[in-house]
């Protein structure tokens, strides 16, 4: 009994916390929350959050929104610090580690390699708020 209840104790304080406060909620939801473009790349951003959730949803798409738009990718990202982070997934959707940040009135939206020990971005695009 007494390694039982030890090993529930190693497992919970080994497990990384997630829970964020209100108020970090509330300051990510004012620096992301919102719709953002780049009109070069023709792409745009939809970030909303859940009042009872501690993460994002990013919709991101090419071309303009329509209701018949099936190119539409939607992620979960996690609030960490000051920027949304969106785990690199091995599974069958494969998508590599990602993470937006806020740089002044822009977001910088950067992604690693896939399968790759090395920390460098490989691709970083600039989003603006849509009026």
């Amino acid at each position: 009994m007494k390694n039982l209840c030890f090993i529930l104790l190693v497992c919970f304080f080994a497990t990384p916390a997630s829970a964020q406060t209100k108020a970090e909620i509330k300051a990510s939801k004012k620096l992301f929350e919102g719709n953002w473009a780049n009109k070069k790349l023709q792409r745009h951003l939809s970030i909303s959050f859940d009042a009872a959730d501690n993460y994002a949803t990013i919709n991101d798409w090419h071309g303009k929104w329509s209701q018949d738009n099936n190119t539409i990718d939607a992620y979960k990202a996690f609030i960490e610090h000051d920027k949304l982070v969106m785990p690199e997934d091995k599974t069958d959707l494969r998508a590599p580690y990602c993470e937006i940040i806020r740089k002044g009135s822009t977001l910088l939206y950067r992604c690693r390699g896939m399968d790759t020990k090395d920390k460098r971005f490989v691709d970083e695009v600039l989003f603006v708020r849509e009026k």
